[in-house]
């Protein structure tokens, strides 16, 4: 039968179940009364039951199914859930009929072009390793938009030559879920202003203290972005490698995947924290997907990347932040840091606690953050907005005080969505966050941390 078939035949089904005839309504009101429906189930049934997470998927909790059941007849119950049971069978993967992957043309000439880097001895004009500059004029912008107006390094020779200690990287990176732009957000924030100058608050210019280049973008393959993941990664580890901090710019919240893990190859396992600002959890679990921003966090636990423990969660909030899942980041280590405990504490208090606890873990840190921690009150081009968020206020200082008083390897700044950016707020507010963390490294290096 084909899928579409079975689905609707399922549909009628449950519709039947749902919705019995009279007669048999009054077969079940005649019926004596069982006091508890379920366990008038057969066995294989109240198993399917059991499973609490299998029901929250159909949208049921055991006191709803208990109260669909309760004025029906033990065959109609018995029917009624066997249309849920066929629901959940057809709803997974079907061995023959499902594709496991989508089909791709390894003979093509192609496969590897976007990720191969252009050889220097191409290069027209042959010149020493190092950053260069895009500037035409010398008191102005460069004429070429550069993240926070810095040179530009191409290769990691460059890095290396250069002395670089800070470099912006751009990942164009369009994913899953949400209202998505991402992939624009790198070039738009290197046309935003932000990231030059000094630090109010925090007595600074770090493009004063700072060793400062533009890495450019990394190579995204739309049309199969999982492909892009094993790049990523390689090329973050490659500049940490080259002793530069990265400042990843996103793309979604997928790439704290690649970002977190190339710290990890670098530093070692066990030997990197990580600090998550963000609105969701990105823990689900079952996801047909195995790369999703949607389970990030659960899939870098998962694969044993990093350890709950060594993982502090930031702004959690919305309808993605159910009790289960909290539970079983909690259960696993995670420290939750949610909006509620920012508005009632005071970010001064939190950021203290935040601090205290990396103070005890491993000696390098790796903050991600998502633009969706903001209220959209106040930036509203994140890509998963979710009302109620933390402030630039308190999100600045947070910021800045993290990367002044802990040792920050690399940050990631994710889920900027330039094409709900109505006015310039929302890049020049991300901007404003790149900035706080680059201070803080600043003050860091001046030995006020």
């Amino acid at each position: 039968m084909a899928r579409k078939t079975l689905f609707a035949a399922l549909a009628g089904t449950c519709l039947l179940a749902l919705s019995a005839p009279a007669p048999v309504q009054a077969q079940a009101q005649m019926a004596a009364p069982a006091a508890d429906p379920i366990a008038t189930l057969p066995a294989d049934q109240r198993a399917f039951v059991a499973d609490g997470r299998t029901l929250a998927h159909l949208g049921l909790t055991p006191e709803k199914l208990r109260t669909a059941l309760a004025p029906r007849s033990a065959e109609d119950r018995a029917a009624y859930v066997k249309a849920l049971m066929d629901m959940v069978q057809a709803a997974k993967f079907q061995p023959g009929v499902d594709p496991a992957e989508i089909a791709l043309n390894p003979m093509a000439r192609g496969w590897n072009a976007t990720t191969t880097v252009r050889p220097a001895f191409l290069d027209k004009v042959q010149r020493e390793p190092g950053p260069f500059s895009l500037k035409r004029y010398q008191f102005q912008k460069p004429g070429v938009p550069t993240f926070a107006d810095a040179p530009v390094a191409i290769r990691k020779e460059d890095l290396v030559a250069g002395k670089v200690e800070v470099a912006f990287v751009g990942v164009p990176l369009d994913f899953s879920s949400g209202w998505r732009d991402a992939k624009h957000a790198p070039v738009a924030l290197r046309g935003m202003d932000g990231l030059v100058g000094a630090d109010a608050d925090g007595g600074v210019d770090p493009g004063l203290v700072l060793t400062l280049a533009d890495y450019g973008d990394l190579a995204i393959d739309y049309m199969a972005p999982d492909r892009s993941m094993d790049h990523v990664r390689s090329m973050i580890a490659e500049m940490a490698a080259a002793g530069v901090k990265p400042f990843i710019v996103g793309g979604d919240h997928t790439l704290m995947y690649p970002d977190v893990a190339a710290m990890v190859d670098s530093y070692g396992a066990g030997n990197v924290a990580v600090v998550q600002f963000d609105a969701h959890p990105d823990a689900m679990l079952d996801d047909p997907h195995f790369i999703s921003d949607t389970q990030t966090l659960s899939r870098l636990m998962q694969d044993k990347v990093i350890k709950g423990t060594d993982v502090i969660h930031v702004g959690m909030r919305g309808r993605d932040a159910d009790v289960e899942t909290q539970a079983r980041l909690k259960a696993a280590g995670v420290r939750i840091k949610p909006t509620a405990e920012i508005a009632a504490r005071g970010w001064q208090a939190v950021t203290q606690e935040i601090v205290s606890g990396l103070a005890t873990g491993p000696k390098n840190v790796f903050v991600s953050f998502d633009m969706s921690v903001l209220d959209p009150g106040e930036v509203s081009a994140a890509g998963r907005p979710v009302p109620g968020g933390i402030s630039m206020r308190e999100a600045i200082p947070m910021v800045r005080e993290i990367c002044t008083k802990s040792n920050v390897v690399g940050f990631d700044l994710l889920d900027t969505a330039p094409i709900l950016d109505t006015t310039y707020v929302s890049r020049l507010s991300a901007n404003y966050i790149l900035h706080a963390c680059l201070s803080g490294i600043a003050l860091r290096k001046q030995g006020k941390g």
